[in-house]
């Protein structure tokens, strides 16, 4: 049974970043939708750290005080090699982060989030998404399907005009999208244990960072007594315990530390990795389904809680019709670059802390002892990991304010730009910002804010009333803010204006256009004013009108009957290679086998009629002149490919047919984009439920990934035996230059452990399933236990004479069976 439901906003996964995402989203007037597939919330610790920046986006949504009750303020790390201190970090009271367990970080969001009105929907899957458009574009009055189902075993259908995966590193909504997920695992694995630690000796407010040739040993005090210990297992560790912990401890710690009344015990692999984008069309990445890295330094739950807030402003004004779409192209670039600088970062850090070479570790310590005795960590460093030194570059759409002067030579950029803050991409000043009104709980979070400092010289009434004016047409989507007036002339109001003056650096009568987070996008003066309204032509949508902007516009019932949206188109797509041959009105797209890529079907070029057909035989990600593509290497992740080659192809509508492996992908469009496949062809097909593999035949497929004799073997064997020996071998040989052991052994796990025949059985596309008779793999009898039950109007065929590979052995018969088919 099928319910249809809709909202403004699909957020899948309630974690940290999805439950943030949802607040914010609220807070600004729209409406949400917040799943998760678990029955409960996680009862481990997990991240623990919460940086300043982080806690700024709590303090707006009014949950800081919750931290304070029970986190734990770290002021101080210390790092240790061989158990000798080298260098210590020393954390000043603005930049010191709370250790708060992720438990604890999700109960006050989730209680924010109830706040609010939201609440979180558990035991929801998503299953599919449907109505994305693959080539990036975003257009009015669009919209994506989710299918969702529910404990119970109903189903439904959820239209949201926008989703968000925050549903972790192996996030489907990702693989939905196809998006690659690049980059690598660490070789070791780690050993993470909370637990007290009997007669305790440390202090509780300080990160104690062991570094030593049998590992690296991270000792975090958290709340309730309790403590993370945090290393590298050995490599024959698999499963840890308390006392392997202890045994690593006794080890690599300052030693007569005895671990006792441990609360949670795991091992497991960190990921270094980002997606290749955090946005296709109306669905985005955030938090661990975006990217991944090491915990080392602690950023992981603050960099997705801080992806959440990024999109869900700009999100939030384009819903409410007062930004432009082209604002969600600046989401991809300014969060992957933070995203890369983590990654980066951490892996930098991951790698030192496990160097055991004599000439390593002499290097690493000597230059922690040249950084503690220049305080290069707690001045550069530390503010870097609060989060206030991020800057946000212009993005693609950023890039197009049309004549935009060259560097400024006047003195408050100047002196901006040698303290790198306070300038166009900075944040502003937190305090300040509190204290102009512009952040803190209760404060309007839709607005963007025109700061104005009149200065003392003549001007600066004239220039609030010209931005007053050029902000007039948008309403309540600007407010500007003299500095002056704040506060109405009181000794609170002069040191306003003092501390403006100073930590913008600004002492001529200027404005600073911030956005909605606080970053700047503009600073500038008097004749600067064709500047600033051509950023609000860039920006913001005019809503003629509305006057000053009376009211907060947090009110859904603000928003406009019709929403003003443009088309936006994406850049950098992937889209794969493909030979195209024929001219035909009947679009064909074909996907090949594991051992080839498109060239395997070259045999069977001349034998198609090119005046009827158009043929694009693909290439997926891992093969042939797509072999070096980086990708997930799944049968999904070619689906989604396959649906961009056809919008860059122009082709609408299309068929499909599925060589093998190609069989699962052809049907995983299918659930994609039903209305765009005409006919559905799959040749000796990996059906919907997937292939096991028996495991007594395994390891002759898994070696095959880099084994040529295992491929001589595999392909003898699935053409029954039946073709000449120097075919098989020059078939092996080809089959090992056009897909590499990376992509061979992925593509094998996905297809035989992928099963998506619930969703695909009673489809009505005309469907036809093709068999070699001497093909002892893929069986008539397999079809009619597969193919045939799940398509309602499928046809069988079993071509003589054939086996796994008839558009070689029969090309001339094979065509003219398919040819047929597609042509009734």
């Amino acid at each position: 049974m099928f319910i249809d439901n809709e909202c403004d906003v699909l957020i899948v996964g309630a974690g940290p970043t999805g439950l943030t995402a949802a607040c914010e989203l609220l807070r600004r007037g729209v409406r949400v939708r917040l799943i998760d597939a678990a029955a409960h919330p996680s009862v481990h610790s997990k991240a623990m750290l919460v940086w300043p920046r982080t806690l700024d986006i709590l303090q707006d949504l009014g949950l800081s005080d919750g931290v304070g009750e029970v986190a734990v303020k770290l002021r101080q790390m210390t790092y240790y090699s061989d158990k000798q201190p080298v260098a210590r970090m020393r954390m000043a009271e603005d930049m010191a982060p709370y250790c708060l367990p992720q438990r604890l970080t999700e109960e006050l969001l989730t209680a924010g989030l109830k706040g609010l009105g939201g609440t979180v929907e558990r035991q929801v899957r998503l299953l599919a998404l449907h109505g994305v458009d693959f080539s990036g574009a975003i257009t009015p009055g669009g919209s994506v399907t989710a299918t969702l189902e529910h404990a119970d075993g109903s189903v439904e259908r959820c239209t949201a005009g926008w989703v968000i995966g925050a549903d972790g590193a192996a996030s489907v909504v990702r693989n939905q999208l196809g998006i690659a997920y690049e980059g690598a695992t660490y070789e070791n694995r780690f050993l993470i244990t909370d637990a007290r630690i009997a007669n305790d000796p440390l202090d509780p407010d300080e990160i104690h960072y062991h570094q030593s040739r049998q590992g690296v040993l991270a000792i975090v005090p958290q709340p309730f007594g309790l403590y993370r210990f945090f290393t590298n297992a050995p490599a024959d560790l698999t499963e840890g315990t308390l006392d392997d912990m202890q045994r690593l401890v006794d080890q690599r710690g300052p030693g007569g530390l005895r671990l006792i009344e441990p609360d949670w015990v795991t091992t497991f692999r960190v990921h270094r990795r980002r997606a290749a984008s955090f946005q296709l069309s109306r669905v985005f990445l955030a938090g661990d389904a975006a990217h991944a890295h090491s915990p080392m330094g602690g950023q992981g739950l603050n960099t997705g809680m801080q992806d959440a807030q990024n999109l869900a402003w700009k999100l939030a004004s384009v819903i409410r019709g007062e930004a432009r779409s082209a604002l969600l192209a600046t989401y991809t670039p300014e969060r992957a670059t933070v995203a890369d600088a983590v990654v980066r970062d951490t892996d930098l850090q991951t790698r030192a802390a496990m160097w055991t070479g004599t000439a390593q570790v002499t290097l690493r310590d000597s230059v922690l002892r040249v950084l503690d005795r220049t305080r290069v960590l707690d001045r550069f460093y530390l503010p870097v990991a609060a989060g206030r030194r991020w800057m946000y570059a212009p993005g693609p759409e950023e890039g197009t304010r049309g004549a935009r002067r060259g560097p400024r030579a006047d003195w408050c950029s100047v002196r901006s730009a040698l303290r790198r803050h306070a300038r166009e991409g900075a944040a502003l000043p937190r305090e300040l910002s509190v204290g102009l009104g512009l952040a803190g709980p209760g404060v309007d979070p839709v607005p963007f804010t025109l700061l104005v400092l009149p200065g003392a010289k003549p001007g600066g009434a004239e220039l609030t009333d010209a931005v007053r004016r050029l902000a007039a047409p948008y309403g309540s989507a600007v407010r500007v803010v003299d500095v002056t007036a704040v506060g109405h002339g009181t000794r609170h109001t002069a040191d306003l204006v003092r501390r403006a003056a100073r930590e913008l650096h600004c002492k001529r009568p200027g404005f600073h256009l911030v956005r909605p987070d606080g970053h700047i996008v503009l600073h500038g003066h008097r004749e600067d004013l064709g500047e600033l309204l051509s950023e609000f032509t860039r920006l913001l949508v005019p809503r003629p009108g509305t006057g000053s902007g009376a009211g907060t516009g947090t009110d859904t019932a603000d928003r406009p009957d019709s929403l003003p949206e443009e088309t936006m188109s994406v850049p950098g797509r992937y889209v794969p290679p493909a030979h195209v041959t024929g001219d035909g009105p009947h679009k064909v797209i074909v996907l090949h086998s594991l051992f080839g890529g498109h060239e395997t079907f070259r045999a069977w070029w001349p034998y198609l009629d090119g005046s009827r057909f158009s043929y694009a035989f693909m290439d997926a990600r891992g093969f042939s002149e797509a072999i070096d593509a980086a990708g997930s290497y799944s049968t999904d992740e070619i689906a989604s490919d396959v649906l961009a080659l056809a919008d860059h192809l122009g082709w609408q509508e299309f068929s499909l047919i599925g060589h093998s492996l190609g069989g699962q992908p052809v049907q995983q469009v299918l659930l994609k984009a039903p209305h765009r496949v005409r006919k559905l062809i799959g040749l000796s097909p990996v059906p919907a439920n997937g292939m096991p593999i028996p495991d007594s035949d395994f390891p002759l497929f898994a070696e095959a990934a880099h084994k040529v004799e295992n491929r001589r073997i595999i392909i003898n064997l699935t053409t029954g035996d039946k073709l000449s020996a120097n075919w098989v071998d020059s078939w092996a040989e080809a089959s090992m230059k056009a897909v590499g052991p990376e992509a061979f052994r992925s593509y094998l796990d996905s297809f035989r452990t992928t099963d998506f025949s619930a969703r695909i059985t009673g489809a009505e596309v005309p469907a036809l399933a093709v068999v070699g008779e001497n093909d002892p793999a893929v069986t008539a009898d397999a079809m009619k236990e597969t193919w045939m039950r799940h398509y309602p109007n499928a046809e069988l065929a079993v071509i003589g004479n054939a086996g796994h590979y008839p558009m070689v052995e029969t090309p001339i018969a094979l065509a003219t069976l398919l040819e047929d088919f597609l042509s009734t």
